[in-house]
């Protein structure tokens, strides 16, 4: 009986105590294993390969020997015997890879879970991934289910499928690798690379002992604004079982920990304990490596004001930025410093703000003087660069922070460094974990706060602005009260529209009836341009069917013909683009007290009007001109919006909005009463009809609203600037702005990583000339919108041993000009506007490569072309017939 119990014993500690494998100790399991990854890109029909690949297939043979098992937990030995690698594009190129038969790898297996890996000391990092990928096949759950695990992709989800007592199929998902440094994206949904990597495994088993596995691992990233730039990686693993034998090579020991020991001396070599996940490999500059000050010398011709906007520019910007990321800071303020960078400065200050490193942050930090006027240029440079920071970290925020608080209210650089920190404030909020930090809680309270302190209109519409780049859903309550209490139309339009970036979401009842209030005048007059703004706000919202019809019955005030034009065609424009607005715009066009003569014929020359400004698969971009006039034709205000459209989101691009006010007094025109007034309403809440003549622009670019450009104040301002206005081409505004910025490893299911790598630049300039004749009442203006966009992905193995990877890219240039022609010479006033582009050819190039030492390397390269012609944008059928007449009488 005795002798039964101990054989009973004995039989119980031979086998892994798991819930689907049974492997026996003292016995050896060969396995022939294939592994192979390949590179590629998608085409555009159904995602399917649009050439074949690069890579390199890998053939081993591996035994696999459990060595010692302690209760639940069973010790593994994986020793390859053999391994070659080949091409997986072309024949007859192979090689022997000796470094992956030196040393072998232990395991933990505890249960249904590799618990711990034990590296042989001196193994190679790329060899002890290709091992981790053998010993992750160990991880395998019985039956049916979900669960999270560590795997050698990283924290996964997986899901098991039982389809017969041999047979199960496992889908990992969703993994997140353990070590996140170096790795970064946007948060911004348009200018996002979205990574994907799914892989299924089938097992075959026989009596708890794998007879088979083959696994499938697709990587896929893509460019979310142009998923034609993409790439792939693509691997597979076939693990069949061979043979099996008995073999001495059992420890003996009373835990883990000592039979690792007992291994230890067994190789002569020392195991690191090390979890599960592929490890990356560490990289540093080789000697093909160009320092950044010599690139920089290198690249200064392409760096200069004069080649903004061209793609050799922001080839040469993207350059810089990946050097500068290497480099310390020493380095960085020696290119600062050079002689050789006396004219690129500004440029260079853009590539040192769109690095994002700590060494690029110092270097700014010391070349900048934020007290000297006479470096008050480069001060503002480098608040409107870092303004548009992919992934900025907290020590940007506190130094601006810190500077804020020592520049006076009155410093011209104090609404640059405004809007700025509210922008990267925004960009670093998005990322949720993020919003509670200190800094962001002091910012915050320095905004709401030092916006009550402002002792005139000047501060306190510094800081609404700021407060609308912030987008704070705690200001809104600030922002209304400043819309609907403000004495001046300035102040009122400013505080709606900082409530432009404030998610629909946030917007509650009272909110909504603050709008309400501002748009029907129920405590005050307002400006039509405010009412306007609180509509667009309230569109923004989303506006219920009672809501928009009592909108649409203001449009029968025919005093007011001009507003309730535009209120009309506003409304009907913004329904071409939302559906939910369409569908109530549709149920109340049924109503014979809405679809009516009385509302809907407005003779006005106001105007809004959305068309396309390009057209592709994946991507729209709209333009949105608008034109609201006084009753006697004056232009009161004018803007373009620029919008980019995808599936699932949507991507504020640019806004250029011009205003004036008073201009009737400069033409001629009977004196104009602004908006008629309620008798009821106090005296003292209406503004002066006599208003000085004034116009000025402001721009906001990709949602982040820029310095406001006065044009001219008063009659002498008019004079001066009629006097003064560029007769040539002269650039108002120049940057190049990083857009796609992101950073990651794919662990596959082998163990090899794929380090991906993108990266988009805009090049972007806006140029002007204006052409004023007092005498002949007449201007001539130009507006020139010229911008050159680089795009930069790489997919590629993190070994240096095996070389294989993919590079596409995507690049273009081109030019809209903006044309106004206006006669003021007699009333009313005549006035044509044109939207043009030239013919412009977008490249996108694919560059596929494998190399192996001893091997021949291997390159593919291939182009696709687009012609995009030129085209002339419709504006809207009154401006194409006053145009007409225009230049018919100047014949």
């Amino acid at each position: 009986m005795a002798c039964g119990v101990k054989v009973l014993v004995l039989l119980t500690v031979t086998y892994v105590l798991s819930d689907a494998l049974l492997y026996e100790n003292g016995r050896s399991y060969r396995y022939n294993y294939e592994t192979s990854v390949f590179f590629n890109d998608l085409d555009n029909k159904g995602g399917k390969y649009s050439q074949k690949g690069t890579g390199f297939h890998l053939q081993m043979d591996v035994d696999v020997s459990p060595v010692f098992q302690f209760d639940d937990s069973q010790l593994f030995r994986v020793k390859i015997t053999s391994a070659k690698v080949t091409s997986a594009s072309r024949v007859n190129q192979e090689k022997i890879l000796g470094s992956l038969l030196k040393y072998p790898l232990y395991f933990e297996l505890n249960k249904d879970t590799v618990n711990s890996v034990y590296l042989t000391e001196p193994d190679c990092i790329f060899c002890t991934n290709i091992k981790k990928g053998i010993a992750a096949l160990f991880q395998l759950q019985e039956e049916s289910g979900k669960r999270t695990e560590v795997d050698v992709s990283g924290e996964c989800s997986a899901v098991y499928e039982k389809l017969s007592s041999n047979s199960i199929l496992k889908t990992k998902k969703d993994c997140n690798n353990i070590e996140i440094a170096g790795q970064f994206s946007s948060s911004n949904e348009a200018l996002k690379v979205s990574v994907n990597s799914t892989t299924t495994f089938n097992y075959d088993l026989n009596n708890g002992i794998i007879n088979k596995v083959s696994s499938l691992n697709t990587a896929v990233s893509i460019v979310n604004i142009r998923k034609s730039i993409n790439g792939a990686a693509t691997s597979s693993q076939i693990f069949t079982l061979k043979n099996s034998s008995s073999t001495s090579n059992i420890i003996k020991a009373n835990s883990i920990q000592e039979a690792v020991g007992v291994a230890e001396k067994e190789i002569g070599k020392s195991l690191i304990l090390s979890l599960l996940p592929s490890g990356s490999e560490i990289w540093q500059c080789g000697p093909k490596c160009q320092p950044a000050t010599s690139l920089a010398v290198s690249l200064k011709d392409d760096l200069v004001n004069d080649k903004i906007a061209s793609l050799s520019s922001a080839k040469a910007f993207l350059k810089m930025v990946k050097s500068f990321r290497n480099s310390g800071k020493n380095t960085i303020a020696e290119v600062f410093s050079s002689p050789e960078s006396y004219y690129i400065i500004p440029q260079l200050i853009d590539i040192a703000a769109a690095t994002q490193t700590g060494p690029a942050h110092q270097a700014l930090m010391e070349l900048l003087n934020f007290d000297d006027d006479s470096g008050l240029a480069y001060v503002e440079r480098y608040f409107l660069a870092v303004a548009y920071v992919t992934h900025p970290d907290d020590f940007i925020l506190k130094d601006m922070l810190k500077i804020s608080t020592q520049i006076p209210i009155d410093s011209p650089i104090k609404e640059p460094l405004l809007l700025s920190m509210s922008a990267v404030l925004y960009t670093y909020c998005q990322i949720p974990q993020q919003r509670e930090h200190q800094v962001v809680k002091d910012i915050k309270s320095m905004l709401l706060n030092n916006i009550t302190n402002c002792k005139d209109e000047v501060c306190e519409l510094m800081f609404l602005r700021a407060l609308g780049n912030a987008a704070l859903p705690e200001s809104m309550v600030l922002l209304l009260k400043y819309a609907e209490e403000s004495k001046t139309t300035m102040m009122s339009f400013t505080a709606i529209n900082s409530l432009r970036r404030i998610s629909q979401s946030y917007y509650t009842a009272e909110h909504r009836r603050s709008l309400i209030r501002i748009f029907y005048q129920n405590i005050k007059a307002y400006d039509s341009s405010v009412r306007v703004a609180a509509l667009n706000a309230l569109l923004r919202a989303g506006i219920s069917l009672e809501e928009l019809k009592e909108i649409l019955q203001t449009c029968k005030n025919q005093e007011e013909f001009e507003i309730s034009t535009y209120i009309l065609k506003r409304i009907f424009d913004e329904a071409e683009l939302n559906m939910n607005l369409k569908k109530t715009l549709e149920l109340l066009l049924r109503e014979a007290n809405v679809n009516n003569y009385n509302i809907l014929s407005q003779n006005g020359k106001s105007s809004a009007l959305t068309s396309y400004l390009a057209n592709t698969q994946e991507t729209n971009g709209t333009y949105t001109l608008s034109f609201e006039t006084t009753n006697g034709g004056i232009m009161k205000r004018s803007g373009m919006v620029v919008n980019l459209m995808g599936e699932n989101w949507k991507q504020p691009f640019m806004h250029f909005d011009i205003y004036a006010e008073g201009l009737e007094s400069l033409v001629g025109s009977e004196a104009e009463v602004e908006e008629p007034v309620d008798e009821e309403i106090e005296e003292e809440s209406v503004e002066e009809n006599v208003i000085e003549p004034t116009a000025g622009m402001s721009l906001t670019l990709l949602d982040v609203l820029l310095k406001q450009i006065e044009f001219f104040r008063g009659t002498t301002g008019l004079m001066s600037a009629a006097w003064n206005a560029p007769s040539e081409l002269t650039s108002a505004f120049q940057v190049n702005l990083l857009l796609q910025d992101h950073s990651e490893r794919v662990h596959l299911s082998n163990g090899m990583i794929v380090d991906i790598q993108v990266q988009g630049v805009a090049s972007l300039d806006l140029s002007g000339l204006v052409s004023i004749s007092l005498w002949s009442r007449n201007s001539h203006s130009v507006i020139k919108n010229s911008g050159g966009i680089y795009l930069e992905g790489t997919m590629k193995l993190d070994s240096s041993i095996i070389k294989a990877g993919i590079t596409f890219t995507g690049e273009g240039e081109s030019v809209i000009d903006f044309v106004t022609d206006a006669d003021f010479y007699e009333m009313p006033l005549k006035l044509c506007l044109q939207m043009e582009r030239p013919e412009f050819i977008f490249r996108q190039k694919i560059k596929r490569y494998e190399k192996l030492k001893g091997l021949n390397k291997y390159m593919v390269n291939y182009q696709r072309n687009v012609t995009i012609p030129s085209k002339s944008f419709l504006l809207n059928k009154a401006n194409s017939l006053q145009c007409i007449k225009m230049f018919q009488d100047q014949e």
